[in-house]
């Protein structure tokens, strides 16, 4: 009740005010400010320090200086903003992981973090997690990364927060050639050109990147990463029709080829499977702005992606076809939306739109499709001359399968000096099962395990158990008629605070999210007759995840700059904790079987989370002489890994993985004018591990030759 009544305020303040507002005119830029904008925020642009909500802007100039080609290394050097492997893929037992690494924010799972690029959506999730890796970083602009629910602007996978990688437009002619070589036999090489002649702009890039992969296990048979070839491309032309309209088209291109090789057990002997996996995603996206009036602009979007990938492995010297596996996902989603300013007073945002969404893979019943309607509508005043900003926004989705889901947000920025800003948010957020919770049919031919669907797993496991592929004595019978899923919902709020002068910056915040109906995935009681698990996904009740965060940067002289930032989390489950507290949770020892209550004091949390999390970086810059060194400190505490005492939780010290440290440095400096030499190494202390962690390769070298020429465009 209270929600509908929310959004019934929130409606008509939204409507309403744009009615009565002022006309007034300005300029169609906000050029000309120190301040930087972003976009995601609000889905409109906005002055960083203007904001309501947590972001986070990482430059082109940032980026550059990290010398990093991977999107995911430069995501995790910022706070409250972590890489993780998937739940899954923690039990591949050093096999090469196929579900990648996947940003966790506030303590929740990849799968809740919306992921865009040019503010749409990348497509192709596998175990919930997008392979940032198919984003090169050689023309990113900039990534802006929001924190908290923002299911209002961007709908069910927005509920941790989003990121947007924004990538560069077509301002002046340019030219940029850059030459990597890393460990590995790593090599890539990039080409970017952006032009703007009189009405039109075009920009267009060029990324190869391909390794010999690395091994972290010489005992084990196969590489922890193959040897990989990558391509990314992009073409952007940007055409003003007129002074009042503008049309923008981008179509984009990855292709990637991955080896496949590894031991593997076949007819209870070792046998060696090698093949390839490809992967490819083409996307195609158009917007149209009409500036109907000096304060009013419509956007007309569409937006198309598809991404495939095709994986096999034969046994090594025969055709024997051991594993193959086929996934084709694509994405329609045609949008319209209005901004209307009243200059210093406020903007409104509305729009509308659909998500069209198809899959037809192998590790699913056949093709299946999912339409989604949403309208969205957000409101934007300034007040007390621009001290105080209020917003308040909402947006419903209706899926093809589900009721309406409501998702509102508010939130207040308070401005009392130039100095200081106090910042509160609050919003609801959702994520409706997707594809693989009501689907997926996956069995892990190289390690031997299956992933089912909720609603394909009654099917499953009688074709399992008729085939003599289910343990001896497994009891099915609670699992033929499952229960459907629920989507799951969220509220989150977060209150900070921030601090600038001009030698010192410092942010802090408190957040809290509470889910309901989590989805997750769990094991069922019985295994396959291989002795394996069989996962599957239902909602196991309610978890938070709660904590503070603290980020501070000092400007020691125009050369020196050091900064940092720091996480405490806690993230729990609440029937966990009530079965605790009821004394109704037991552990038993896996060396001397004794069994004991489980206490509140041992119980960690969820799996794949560190309470403590920090980064720290120092900057020298010599703009005179053309030279610059970056160095960067990331730490993760510990966090759970596996259950070994059967209760299904982390709550014992076996179950953990130890804390660590990656160190990175890198160090550029101009040759001339056009050329520019970096150099660095990342993960300089060596640290790897191989169950827990196989992405990280340990100790790398890397040197990029780049090569830059610009002039000021005079059309």
């Amino acid at each position: 009740m209270r929600k509908k009544n929310l959004l019934f305020f929130i409606l008509v303040l939204n409507i309403t005010a744009p009615i009565f507002a002022q006309q007034k005119f300005f300029n169609d830029t906000l050029l000309g400010s120190s301040d930087p904008i972003v976009v995601t925020a609000n889905r409109s642009e906005r002055k960083l320090s203007n904001t309501a909500v947590p972001t986070i802007l990482i430059s082109k100039n940032t980026i550059n200086k990290t010398g990093s080609l991977r999107v995911q290394d430069i995501l995790q050097e910022y706070t409250g903003v972590t890489v993780v492997n998937s739940t899954l893929g923690t039990s591949l037992n050093g096999y090469p992981n196929p579900f990648g690494q996947g940003v966790q924010m506030l303590g929740l799972d990849p799968a809740y973090t919306a992921i865009l690029l040019d503010g749409e959506p990348l497509v192709g999730r596998n175990a919930g997690i997008l392979k940032l890796g198919r984003i090169a970083t050689g023309n990113i602009k900039q990534i802006e990364i929001v924190k908290g629910p923002s299911s209002s602007l961007y709908g069910s996978e927005a509920m941790a927060g989003v990121i947007n990688i924004l990538t560069e437009t077509p301002v002046s002619e340019k030219l940029s050639l850059q030459l990597h070589h890393a460990s590995n036999n790593t090599w890539g090489s990039t080409i970017s050109y952006t032009n703007k002649y009189h009405k039109t702009g075009i920009q267009f890039f060029l990324n190869r990147l391909s390794s010999n992969g690395y091994d972290l296990n010489p005992l084990l048979y196969g590489k922890t990463a193959d040897s990989f070839k990558d391509w990314n491309g992009q073409l952007k032309i940007i055409q003003e029709i007129s002074n009042n309209m503008q049309l923008l088209v981008s179509l984009r291109n990855h292709d990637s080829h991955q080896d496949n090789n590894y031991q593997i057990l076949y007819q209870n002997a070792p046998a060696i499977a090698k093949g390839f996996t490809t992967e490819a995603e083409r996307s195609a996206y158009t917007q149209l702005k009409w500036i109907i009036a000096p304060n009013t602009r419509i956007y007309f979007r569409t937006f198309f992606d598809q991404y495939t990938n095709h994986s096999f492995v034969n046994l090594e010297n025969t055709n024997i076809r051991f594993d193959e596996t086929s996934f084709n996902q694509s994405v329609v989603k045609p949008e319209i939306q209005l901004e209307k300013t009243v200059p210093e007073k406020s903007v409104y945002v509305a729009g509308i739109g659909a998500n069209l969404e198809m899959i037809n893979a192998s590790r699913y019943a056949g093709k299946q499709q999912l339409a989604t309607l949403y309208i969205f509508t957000q409101k934007e005043w300034y007040l007390l001359q621009k001290k105080l900003t209020l917003i308040a926004g909402a947006r419903l989705d209706k899926r093809t399968d589900f009721n309406i889901h409501l998702s509102p947000r508010i939130a207040v920025a308070y401005k009392p000096n130039s100095s200081w800003k106090f910042t509160a948010s609050a919003g609801w957020g959702f994520k409706a099962p997707d594809f693989r919770h009501m689907y997926l049919n996956f069995y892990n031919a190289q390690i031997g395990y299956s992933l089912l669907g909720n609603n394909s797993l009654g099917a499953e496991l009688q074709s399992l158990q008729k085939q003599g592929l289910l343990q001896t004595g497994a009891v099915i019978t609670n699992y033929r008629t499952t229960i459907p899923l629920l989507p799951e919902s969220s509220f989150g709020w977060h209150v900070g605070a921030s601090y600038h002068t001009k030698k010192i910056t410092a942010q802090w915040g408190v957040f809290r999210n509470d889910i309901k109906n989590l989805i997750d995935v769990y094991a069922l009681p019985f295994n396959r007759s291989n002795g394996l698990p069989i996962y599957s996904y239902k909602n196991i009740g309610s978890v938070y995840t709660e904590g503070i965060e603290m980020d501070a940067k000092y400007q020691i002289n125009q050369h020196w700059s050091l900064s940092g930032g720091y996480q405490f989390l806690l993230a729990k489950d609440k029937q966990v904790l009530a079965q605790i507290s009821n004394g109704q949770l037991y552990k038993r020892d896996p060396i001397t079987y004794q069994t004991t209550l489980v206490s509140t004091q041992t119980y960690f949390g969820l799996a794949n989370r560190s309470m403590h999390s920090a980064n720290g970086k120092f900057l020298y810059e010599n703009l005179t002489t053309g030279f610059d060194a970056y160095f960067r400190a990331i730490y993760r505490g510990k966090f759970g890994f596996m259950d070994v005492n059967g209760n299904n939780i982390i709550d014992d010290n076996r179950e953990m993985t130890p804390g660590y440290w990656l160190l990175n440095l890198a160090s550029s400096k101009a040759i001339s004018k056009a050329f520019r030499l970096q150099i660095g190494v990342e993960d300089i202390l060596n640290y790897t591990n191989v169950l827990q962690l196989p992405n990280i390769a340990g100790r790398t070298f890397f040197i990029n030759i780049n090569y830059s020429l610009q002039h000021n465009s005079t059309n």
